[in-house]
């Protein structure tokens, strides 16, 4: 809906039915007696990749705020919820083992999951997850906003009731306990804190894909690039298809590798699922097959085929790192190409 009208042109009604339609996500769930929970948490993920980048700037901005405001609002709300209910809520049934019991095995839990799971994955990833950030994941444990959503939904009987109560302590205890010995942690373990990108360098040496090139335009009548790897290799790419380079060429030992299964994704989202529900290019009519071009054209739309063969995607898959000024592109773009980004699309 927000690809092929014009809502964009009436950007209150555009919001409102951006947090209207979230809304009708849970309560179709609901209604189908499914977990409501869920199915705005997917709604969400998908709002933010595909939906956000349909809406108007003015939209943008008031949806942007709007949810920052529910999100402090609501989570503030919960958790005084969650600490009054242990006082006030008249179904509680207190199992002392049944507590102990809870505890343990959401602790036992966690480790099966942090510390196999990150032997598993290091055997292919490069660089590793090193042991300091393992133990700092499983010291971040429960903290179980959604947990306690889910337990308080159901307490018609003894066990439910009991369950509720555990979940509360649980809940309780890992947000006092290891949420208020978070900070300590992160020092006794040595991982370095903050918002700067050196910090992120020294804790874990993952490249950003846009210092692993630099850019040249060719001149050539697709606007073609030149992509100059870190390693010296060169190679001659369309502009659309930087967002694909996520990674340092074959035979490179560089850090910041995807998984397979995340660039087998990455290809599918970016050549059939954002072309289908964004303004985004390659348009479907170059990505799916000729047999398919008369469906490739009904669900194309003018902005898309008008934007120019030149049209740089960005690299950034999350909707909030729309860069609008073009001093603020990396510098490791070659000046000599000027770059303009709009809404999530840069044209050379």
């Amino acid at each position: 809906m927000t690809k092929f009208t014009h809502v964009r042109e009436w950007p209150l009604l555009e919001s409102a039915l951006f947090v209207l339609m979230s809304y009708a996500a849970f309560l179709i769930a609901e209604v189908f007696e499914l977990t409501g929970v869920v199915a705005v948490l997917f709604c969400g993920i998908c709002q933010a990749h595909y939906t956000y980048n349909n809406l108007s700037s003015d939209s943008r901005n008031r949806t942007k705020q709007l949810f920052e405001l529910l999100n402090f609002l609501a989570e503030n709300f919960i958790f005084t919820y969650i600490g009054v209910s242990m006082f006030t809520f008249p179904k509680h049934h207190f199992d002392p083992w049944f507590i102990i019991a809870g505890f343990i095995t959401s602790t036992l839990g966690r480790a099966v999951n942090i510390y196999p799971l990150s032997f598993l994955l290091n055997l292919g990833r490069k660089p590793p997850i090193p042991m300091n950030f393992q133990h700092m994941l499983f010291f971040s444990g429960l903290r179980g906003a959604m947990s306690f959503a889910l337990a308080i939904r159901n307490t018609v009987s003894e066990a439910r009731q009991a369950m509720l109560t555990t979940t509360s302590l649980i809940v309780i205890a890992t947000v006092v306990l290891q949420g208020g010995a978070a900070t300590h942690a992160l020092a006794y373990l040595r991982i370095p804190t903050g918002q700067g990108q050196s910090d992120e360098n020294e804790a874990l040496p993952y490249r950003d894909v846009r210092s692993l090139y630099q850019a040249t335009d060719t001149g050539g009548p697709r606007g073609r690039m030149v992509v100059k790897w870190s390693n010296g290799a060169k190679e001659v790419i369309m502009p659309w298809q930087l967002n694909s380079y996520d990674e340092t060429p074959h035979g490179s030992d560089g850090g910041g590798q995807k998984a397979r299964l995340a660039r087998v994704w990455g290809a599918v989202d970016a050549r059939l699922l954002k072309p289908l529900l964004t303004h985004a290019r390659p348009p479907l009519t170059d990505t799916l097959p000729a047999f398919m071009r008369p469906v490739a054209r009904l669900l194309t739309t003018t902005h898309q085929y008008t934007q120019g063969d030149s049209t740089l995607r960005r690299t950034d898959s999350d909707s909030d790192l729309c860069i609008d000024e073009p001093q603020a592109m990396p510098t490791s773009i070659d000046p000599q190409l000027s770059i303009n980004v709009r809404n999530g699309y840069g044209h050379v």
